[in-house]
């Protein structure tokens, strides 16, 4: 009989042991998680200010017409409707009849094809969504809320793996 209780009594010692090992590791866990979740808000929280400070910036330029606000599309659209009032003007300086009007018609011409082929590209990227119809400011902006969603996702998924 004493071997029994000696047998019994190490069995629930053991039982003991493991059980009090489980909860700290379930413990270790569970510190780990909370850390994980703190780092993510503080993460989240950085990304949303940068995003802010980006659109900001994005409304500035636009409102002063730099260069950043622009895509690269438009920026060649603009271009060409420069070259093409620039063509005009040369156009309307020349002489009739002369070698040099004959130059700049043809001139002009091939500024509003070029012109036509850039407003085209530009609609066409715009439709599509390629990131050529977006100035390097909304590009910001639209890495930035990816980046703010990404942190998001990271957060819920905390949320769930704490519950747990």
């Amino acid at each position: 009989m004493k071997n029994i209780n000696r047998v019994c009594i190490s069995m629930v010692a053991a039982a003991f042991a493991l059980s009090s090992v489980t909860a700290m590791a379930q413990s270790s866990a569970v510190k780990e998680d909370k850390a994980q979740l703190k780092s993510d808000q503080s993460a989240l929280k950085r990304e949303e200010s940068k995003m802010k400070a980006d659109a900001k910036t994005q409304a500035a330029d636009t409102k002063e017409g730099k260069m950043s606000s622009m895509s690269k599309d438009s920026e060649k659209v603009y271009k060409d409707q420069q070259a093409v009032a620039g063509q005009k003007k040369d156009l309307a300086a020349d002489k009739a009849g002369s070698l040099q009007q004959k130059a700049d018609k043809d001139a002009l011409k091939r500024e509003q094809t070029k012109l036509k082929a850039d407003t085209k590209t530009m609609k066409a990227d715009s439709k599509e969504g390629k990131m050529a119809a977006e100035s390097k400011d909304a590009e910001k902006v639209y890495k930035d809320s990816m980046n703010v969603k990404g942190e998001k996702k990271d957060i819920a998924a905390d949320k769930a793996m704490m519950k747990k």
